[in-house]
């Protein structure tokens, strides 16, 4: 897979993403059937999407005995640490430390913060 361009994909595009990176592959019905157990969504709706995804290279597409299979060219970490640096440099200025900062604040349980500190000491020990 390659890693994602510059173009960030919307939510209706993500949504998409998520289960194909979770099946793997998938055609447009079972996507469609996957995201209508969540909400209504129309098939057109979601065949026209996977089609823009296709030309912005988030998914890729085979046919085979006229069956169309789509598949993610987008790691799922790729995306995340993508939308993680736009998020971070467009209300953060680029600040890490702000954004962590900002999300401990945001926390309602102490085991968040937790978390953090043990992940903050491994780091620690690593660079060492």
């Amino acid at each position: 897979m390659q890693q994602i361009n510059k173009i960030s994909p919307t939510g209706a595009e993500l949504e998409i993403l998520e289960i194909l990176w979770k099946e793997k592959e998938a055609t447009v019905r079972e996507v469609y059937d996957a995201i209508s157990l969540k909400k209504s969504c129309v098939y057109t709706s979601t065949l026209k999407t996977m089609q823009k995804m296709i030309v912005k290279k988030l998914i890729g597409r085979t046919i085979h005995n006229q069956v169309h299979t789509y598949y993610p060219l987008v790691e799922e970490a790729s995306v995340r640490n993508n939308a993680l640096k736009e998020i971070t440099k467009k209300f953060f200025k680029g600040s890490y430390s702000k954004l962590a900062l900002h999300a401990l604040g945001n926390s309602s349980t102490d085991e968040n913060i937790d978390e953090l500190v043990e992940w903050i000491n491994k780091l620690k020990q690593n660079k060492k």
